[in-house]
């Protein structure tokens, strides 16, 4: 594909790659958002003893209603090319009465083709910026693609067949213009896993080099020595005066000395599926100079369900950094849901939604003149998260989503460089939305640290650096006490004790319907308790109080925007009357 992109004029950092089976079938792929189009390559997929070889598209990487091209061998070639849908059981495959699969290249090892993001055919699946996931298999035996339907081929060798998530349509590749970089590695030192499903570990490390001088991180990756037990990662640093000494730590995190506790401005961070992330040339994070503490924390989530003893992490971050400072000093901040048992999830839901918000007055008290450009983000849930967006309101006017991900999956969690890099203004809002999944739940379903609870958060990377670090919200407390009233003496759900635990109010009632909808609107309605913090944990000045907020006004039904075609719904995306849906009316499954 290199030949296409030194022909098509365009540079490496347009070509993206991926292997799907991990070894040696090599999808490669450029975005052309002038031409609103995808140009893939597809190296070592088949050889001369494969009849067929398909790649395609799935919401949530199952076969049913998936979006397919088929490849065929004839006469030794990959020369003939069909687009299919599969059938709503996945075990047809029909031929689309509207060919979109568009070949430039094909051989005998090697083919190239292109799709546009949106075809105008509702029996294809729109390409987005969220996550998407690429099915593909590839077999000997024979195919009937000139009837209008066949049994789909069942292929179950690992190497023959197999699902990739990845965001198709990404920000072009980060190049790091700089020479002089220094290398630091912030990681655990031979922490035990305790033998318990969830576990912060903290390790407080000082930092070693050249700090009297002020440096720019531009890139970290990281360095994952335990899979699947390593749930999410966070570096901090000590916000305290330059020689103040902070007691080194290695254990869990619920014993901190409490001299670290100032060990809390988020510097990096990484969860499951993201990778290595690199800043915008134009930015990068301070570290370093006259005033700056060596010392950092390092926060590793371990989640151990197996409950396995005996295991040794030394997982953290490899980050490299510039002596060569750039325009911009960038920061990051959290947007969404506090960390709380004041929300909950009814269970039974498909895809009950929470939002957190970071309102206009926050934003007018925090945000320079100017604003603040955000240039990544990365969205965060627990196990039961299956969509999340970010959306953007600036007085009646709704701008467009700062990030939004509507197939989203907790196993790929990327730090996500931006294409569309909005500028958010003093006196914006901002309003994070989680959609979550309790088919599987008994009972309802709280905001907290576990793996069992929940999260919603959109962890941002933004510039010029601002003194705000965290934008979040709560259903006020208030509210809260008002509708436990309301469930124990209107709705006679007797388990629901005045005094007593949220945790245990929450999962004693028993949600009918109506008491669904009743939480639903009681959380966008009701005031808000937020937080408009500094990383010191302490509340801009702003209003009197932060308690009793109105929460931003939002239409219920997020807009679909389709400049190119108007006219036709998917079937994929189906009404409510017509399919298993979300409490908004929208098919996302």
């Amino acid at each position: 594909m290199l030949a296409y992109n030194s022909r098509l004029g365009l540079s490496d950092t347009k070509l993206h790659e991926i292997y799907l089976d991990d070894k040696e079938i090599k999808l490669s792929w450029m975005v052309d958002w002038y031409k609103q189009e995808v140009l893939f390559h597809l190296q070592n997929a088949f050889n001369e003893q494969h009849r067929w070889f398909y790649l395609g598209f799935s919401k949530r990487g199952g076969l049913a209603d998936a979006d397919i091209c088929f490849f065929e061998n004839q006469n030794g070639f990959f020369n003939a090319v069909t687009d299919t849908y599969t059938s709503p059981d996945g075990r047809w495959v029909r031929r689309d009465y509207q060919q979109d699969c568009e070949v430039f290249k094909m051989d005998e090892f090697t083919l190239a083709f292109r799709r546009k993001f949106d075809t105008c055919d509702p029996l294809d699946l729109r390409l987005h910026e969220g996550t998407m996931y690429v099915v593909w298999a590839r077999g000997e035996t024979e195919l009937a693609l000139e009837d209008h339907q066949f049994a789909l081929p069942n292929v179950t060798a690992p190497h023959e067949a197999g699902v990739k998530m990845l965001q198709l349509l990404r920000a072009d590749k980060i190049l790091i213009p700089e020479t002089d970089l220094d290398h630091i590695e912030i990681t655990l030192k031979e922490a035990p896993v305790p033998d318990r499903e969830t576990t912060y570990w903290c390790h407080v490390q000082r930092l070693e080099g050249d700090l009297q001088r002020r440096h720019h991180i531009v890139q970290f990756e990281p360095l994952i020595r335990t899979p699947g037990i390593v749930h999410h990662m966070e570096v901090f640093h000590c916000e305290t005066g330059e020689l103040d000494e902070i007691p080194l730590y290695n254990g869990d995190c619920e014993q901190l000395p409490p001299r670290a506790k100032v060990c809390s401005k988020v510097m990096v961070l990484w969860a499951m599926g993201a990778g290595t992330f690199t800043y915008p040339p134009e930015a990068g994070l301070p570290v370093g100079g006259p005033g700056f503490n060596p010392y950092v924390r390092l926060e590793v989530h371990f989640n151990n369900p197996e409950k396995q003893a005996g295991l040794i992490d030394n997982s953290g971050f490899r980050i490299k950094m510039s002596k060569t400072l750039r325009q911009y000093d960038a920061a990051v901040m959290e947007l969404g849901l506090e960390y709380t048992d004041k929300m909950a999830i009814p269970p039974g839901q498909t895809a009950f939604p929470l939002s957190g918000y970071c309102v206009a007055d926050c934003t007018r008290a925090a945000l320079p003149a100017t604003g603040i450009i955000v240039f990544g983000s990365q969205l965060h849930t627990h196990l039961r998260g299956v969509r999340v967006l970010t959306r953007h309101f600036r007085g009646e006017q709704e701008l467009r989503e700062l990030n939004r991900d509507d197939f989203y999956s907790h196993h790929f969690q990327e730090m996500r460089t931006l294409h569309y890099k909005p500028r958010v203004l003093p006196g914006d809002a901002l309003v994070t939305t989680c959609y979550y999944n309790t088919k599987n739940d008994k009972t309802a379903a709280l905001g907290g640290f576990s793996i069992s609870d929940e999260m919603c958060v959109n962890y941002i990377h933004y510039y010029p650096a601002t003194k705000l670090e965290v934008c979040k919200s709560s259903v006020s407390e208030e509210t809260l006490e008002n509708y436990f009233i309301y469930m124990k003496r209107t709705e006679h759900q007797h388990g629901v004790h005045l005094n007593g635990a949220r945790s245990s109010n929450y999962r004693s009632i028993e949600w009918t319907q109506p008491r669904v909808d009743q939480l639903y609107t009681m959380y966008i309605q009701e005031p808000l308790s937020m937080q408009c913090n500094r990383s010191d944990g302490t509340r801009f000045e702003g209003r009197g109080s932060w308690e009793g907020v109105a929460a931003t006004p939002v239409q219920i039904r997020i807009p679909i925007h389709r400049k190119l075609c108007p006219n036709y719904n998917p079937l994929w995306l189906k009404p409510l009357e017509k399919g298993e849906c979300d409490l908004l009316g929208e098919c996302i499954y």
